[in-house]
């Protein structure tokens, strides 16, 4: 079954939130082994896999401390994909008095943070000669979003240039690289928000496994054929 994601092992950074904690049970429906990180573990979440019969690893730390990024990256063995997923959305105004600290720390997560882990995961994967790496961007980096502040907005647009660097690197070696571009998602990234219905053309905001669908899909023998791409999961917000 080309869906089967079965004797796969799976890194998902961000496993903890919304969309990272669906994406690891979407892809322990369909096999795979899960090695998830986060800064606290998800102790309900990774029992409720093992009850489930899936082997899970969890490793706690900042995806911005490069050292404990390759340290980590170095000591699991063999990764047939990577879903970068963590992510930091903060609601501010560009005028706030302590923007440009709030700036540092939304591009070190959701820019350097991915960097740090896509760095020696195609190192590792490109010696292997074989690898996923899906990168969880946003369609923030495709129109500037619905509500979403410019630091956020730099950060992900950012990710869909490296997507294709990283693409172009890594397929003549058997590495895919691609990317998942969500809109709106009830998750608690955007709790007490609240977005136009009128604007997303489905008429709702995504669920977390609307997304994670996709990301399994990415990580699979069934897209053996997709390179560089940003596949947008939007509701229509961005047709493509």
């Amino acid at each position: 079954m080309p869906f089967s994601l079965a004797g796969k092992t799976i890194v998902i950074t961000g496993a903890a939130g919304g969309v990272g904690s669906e994406t690891a049970r979407a892809c322990a429906e369909l096999g795979a082994e899960l090695v998830l990180t986060d800064l606290v573990e998800p102790d309900a979440l990774i029992n409720e896999l093992r009850e489930k019969g899936t082997k899970v690893r969890f490793s706690a730390f900042d995806v911005r401390d490069r050292g404990s990024v390759e340290a980590f990256m170095s000591n699991i063995g063999h990764v047939d994909a990577l879903v970068a997923n963590a992510g930091y959305c903060p609601w501010d105004d560009w005028n706030d008095p302590d923007w440009d600290d709030v700036f540092q720390t939304t591009i070190g997560i959701n820019a350097m943070g991915v960097v740090n882990f896509v760095r020696p995961g195609l190192e590792k994967m490109i010696k292997q000669g074989a690898g996923r790496i899906v990168i969880v961007s946003s369609v923030a980096g495709r129109m500037g979003g619905l509500k979403a502040s410019p630091h956020y907005v730099i950060a992900k647009a950012g990710l869909h240039g490296l997507v294709k660097w990283l693409a172009r690197r890594g397929a003549s070696r058997g590495v895919l690289v691609n990317a998942v571009a969500p809109g709106a998602t009830a998750t608690n990234m955007v709790q007490g928000q609240v977005f136009s219905e009128a604007s997303i053309p489905l008429g709702r905001q995504a669920n977390p496994r609307e997304i994670a669908l996709p990301i399994a899909f990415l990580c699979s023998d069934a897209a053996s054929y997709i390179c560089g791409t940003i596949l947008d999961v939007n509701g229509g917000v961005y047709m493509n």
